[in-house]
């Protein structure tokens, strides 16, 4: 985004899709971060919830995360979430989610 979005930002992400890298806000936004799993490879709650970013609520279910967060203040937040394969401690690889919130006043 070029200009700080004042709307509501919906943000998902499946498995396989291109991570979302940065996203601009203006101070206010609500940003709706939806993270898709399932029961045997489900994501983490995000973390690095500070700062400018503040945490209005989350959920877990059946692997999927949603959170809703407030851009608070002028700064910079980094999102991240991790989904593990939960069936073997040996099954396939980590993978990591990240976000950067750029929120501008």
């Amino acid at each position: 985004m070029d200009e700080g979005a004042r709307e509501p930002v919906r943000i998902e992400y499946r498995a396989g899709d291109t991570q979302g890298g940065e996203v601009r806000v203006r101070r206010g936004a609500q940003i709706t971060v939806t993270l898709h799993g399932s029961p045997g490879y489900g994501w983490t709650p995000i973390t690095g919830v500070d700062g400018p970013v503040v945490l209005v609520s989350e959920s877990v279910t059946d692997g999927t995360v949603q959170a809703v967060l407030r851009a608070d203040t002028s700064g910079q937040a980094e999102l991240r979430s991790t989904s593990s394969f939960r069936g073997d401690r040996f099954g396939p690889q980590t993978r990591l989610w990240r976000l950067v919130v750029q929120v501008d006043a």
